[in-house]
């Protein structure tokens, strides 16, 4: 009796390591219980294993006031800091957060010794950050990448 030989063919369709991780990241943002703004985080490891997820979110237990746009900034953990928290310096090759980070996550994502970074949406909050991010990620030796996704949820 002959063997069948089976036509495998790989699907082309699948996404790429940065379009997987930038939906993680769309995916993770959906847990936010801001009204106001919600950001993901996603991180993958060196191995393209899957890493950690964060969201925009206050400690857990800490109840506060949503109404107040402006005070609410105050209570709020980052999206990548939530991410963040879980990785070891030079275990993850990337970061995907659906906003482009602020100052201060680029500082954390450099101390974490992640490489590159994928960003969804331009910073809105403040006008200079843009500058200032660009500006860490060439001292930090960062590849800082806009991927918009296309994709709200």
């Amino acid at each position: 009796m002959e063997k069948t030989k089976l036509a495998m063919t790989k699907r082309q369709d699948r996404p790429s390591w940065y379009e997987y991780a930038m939906g993680m990241a769309i995916q993770a943002r959906t847990r936010s219980e801001d009204p106001h703004y919600q950001v993901g985080a996603y991180a993958l490891k060196t191995d393209n294993t899957s890493g950690p997820t964060g969201y925009n979110g206050t400690p857990p237990g800490v109840e506060i006031d949503w109404s107040d746009r402006d005070l609410r900034r105050d209570f709020v953990i980052h999206a990548e800091v939530n991410c963040l928290n879980w990785v070891l310096p030079g275990e993850c090759k990337l970061i995907a957060v659906t906003t482009m980070p602020c100052p201060s996550c680029m500082a954390l994502i450099a101390s974490k010794k992640i490489p590159v970074v994928l960003y969804d949406e331009i910073y809105k909050t403040d006008p200079t950050v843009e500058a200032r991010v660009i500006n860490m990620a060439k001292i930090f030796n960062i590849e800082l990448i806009h991927q918009p996704s296309n994709k709200k949820v």
